[in-house]
């Protein structure tokens, strides 16, 4: 299978030319809305969450590797289930404090510690591609190494991403048995997680431009200005034309950023959720991990929203149903869905 999946990316390599149409900007100001919108301090206090505690999840690390960590203190303390929360912003922007409300609101009603990354970003010089992968899965070790001290069960992480941080949620989720992408900060722990949470990332590269041009032609979406986030995450070369050449991108490079490459039968439990109206990453990216997660047989819920754009905000998304799918999948062998306190199953759009 994942010859299969290497073909097919190889085979669409040379659309990767033409990925300026995926709009940085539009992607930063995307992951910033939902965060502007509401009072976080409110929103917090509501979720039982304390407020941050900052830690480096890498000794003597970059700024960037450092993580946010809002114990819930609802109840007695025990050792709970812990969401990861990975920020958006096209690779080249964004922080760990621009935590969508829903996150909040999931954590709080599943009484779920919380905790948010930062990483290295794709412009700066000390993180060429895989090194933002190499943050995240550091970041995963250093939580579970530290679960006694966090008052976090370590075997129930549950990673949540939107955008571009849904990318990288599906990467270190897909890929935590590849060697390429594993780095070696914080040796001594797995980076498995019991289920993933992804809004309207980019999964599947070879066809990312194909379905952005068929947005476009169609009339619902808007040619965007012309920016190449994602060739700058792969540190393809800009010529004097100021057009970036296929020929300078590292085709090894482009296989160990498509999450679609690592996608097998021993993935943990995925929730999914696009808009349909998402004229910033299509639609049809999800639709394609959905497909392929089908294919080989892991747990999904995929939820299409006909008018969703590109923010949690226009899903429409019930936190009691997010919650309800944690649940479902942090049962093991010897619980029932009662003992993991479980609520009605998902809906679907």
């Amino acid at each position: 299978m994942k010859s299969r999946i290497f073909n097919r990316v190889i085979a669409g390599i040379s659309l990767l030319a033409v990925m300026m149409f995926i709009s940085s900007c539009d992607l930063m100001e995307g992951s910033k809305k939902s965060f502007e919108s509401v009072a976080v301090e409110d929103v917090i206090a509501n979720s039982h969450l304390t407020n941050p505690v900052e830690y480096y999840y890498v000794t003597n690390g970059h700024e960037r590797q450092k993580l946010d960590f809002y114990k819930y203190d609802g109840e007695p303390e025990v050792k709970r289930p812990t969401l990861i929360w990975i920020h958006g912003g096209a690779w080249i922007a964004g922080d760990k404090r621009a935590i969508d409300s829903f996150a909040y609101q999931v954590a709080g009603l599943g009484k779920y510690n919380l905790i948010s990354i930062n990483y290295r970003l794709a412009n700066d010089e000390s993180a060429p591609w895989p090194q933002i992968i190499y943050d995240v899965n550091a970041a995963i070790r250093w939580i579970k190494l530290n679960s006694n001290k966090l008052g976090i069960d370590p075997d129930k992480l549950i990673l949540v991403g939107e955008s571009a941080g849904a990318h990288l949620a599906a990467m270190a989720a897909f890929g935590s048995d590849a060697e390429e992408l594993r780095g070696d900060k914080n040796p001594g722990a797995s980076t498995d997680v019991r289920a993933v949470l992804l809004f309207y990332g980019p999964y599947n590269m070879s066809s990312l431009v194909v379905q952005k041009n068929s947005a476009i032609r169609s009339g619902m979406c808007e040619e965007p200005q012309y920016s190449s986030p994602i060739l700058e995450l792969l540190d393809c070369s800009e010529t004097t034309n100021e057009k970036y050449n296929i020929d300078t991108c590292d085709l090894k490079k482009v296989r160990t950023a498509d999450p679609l490459a690592y996608v097998d039968k021993t993935d943990p439990p995925v929730y999914i959720a696009h808009g349909e109206h998402d004229c910033i990453v299509p639609w049809g990216q999800s639709k394609a991990l959905h497909d392929e997660l089908e294919d080989v047989g892991v747990r999904n819920v995929f939820i299409s929203v006909e008018n969703g754009e590109h923010s949690i905000s226009t899903l429409g998304i019930k936190p009691e149903d997010v919650v309800a799918f944690i649940r479902q999948s942090l049962v093991d062998e010897k619980e029932s869905v009662s003992d993991a306190d479980g609520v009605p199953a998902p809906t679907k759009q």
